[in-house]
């Protein structure tokens, strides 16, 4: 008798996800594996995957930027979150305060200041209404 040479792959238990939340992208690095060696590190004082962990420092560059609209602490568009735009509109401090403090976090990663036309000339720069999928 000769046994199956190909193993049956179990499905891995753990809760059910929704449809609307399952990820069905896949992004794709290629990067020296000193940087890999120090994102694993830093994964691992977080007690989670480098994958995980990449993702997550993703999200937050998005919600950091005010152009974006609002996505959750998976990168998911929340849904009837009011528009930039609107946001900008209703209130010119709070934008104001946001966007200094994108500013300064662009400013030291990239040791320049974020471009003034991405607010000047918002129709070019921003996530505008029809971008949106």
């Amino acid at each position: 008798m000769v046994k199956d040479s190909k193993r049956k792959m179990r499905v891995k238990p753990g809760p059910k996800v929704a449809d609307e939340d399952v990820k069905h992208e896949r992004l794709t690095l290629r990067v020296h594996s000193d940087l890999i060696d120090i994102l694993q590190r830093r994964a691992d004082e977080r007690n989670m995957s480098r994958s995980a962990y990449v993702e997550q420092l993703l999200v937050a560059w998005v919600q950091a930027d005010p152009r974006n609209p609002k996505v959750d602490s998976k990168g998911k568009r929340v849904e009837n979150a009011p528009h930039p735009f609107e946001l900008m509109n209703k209130n010119s401090m709070l934008f104001g305060a946001k966007w200094a403090k994108f500013n300064q976090i662009y400013s030291l990663l990239f040791d320049q200041s974020a471009p003034a036309k991405w607010v000047d000339q918002p129709q070019d720069h921003w996530f505008g209404q029809d971008d949106e999928a």
